[in-house]
């Protein structure tokens, strides 16, 4: 079906995940033009057709928020 949602959550698990996964993100980030406020950076062009929305939820307040599940017993990993 074509009309399905193109949506990625993330599930980051441990120290080595998290640390894995905050690399990812970065990664993500840079390639999307996000900053680490969650904002768009203004000095990129904003490609119509790049599609921020399948790893990241666009807030009410123009923020886009990473769709990801961090889980770690040391808060310190996450933090």
């Amino acid at each position: 079906c074509s009309d399905m949602p193109r949506e990625i959550i993330t599930l980051q698990v441990g120290q080595c995940g998290n640390q894995i996964g905050y690399e990812f993100w970065k990664q993500l980030c840079l390639e999307h033009g996000i900053t680490q406020d969650g904002l768009i950076r203004d000095d990129i062009d904003v490609d119509a057709g790049d599609r921020k929305d399948v790893f990241f939820y666009q807030a009410d307040d123009e923020h886009y928020i990473p769709r990801a599940i961090l889980l770690d017993l040391e808060d310190r990993v996450i933090n």
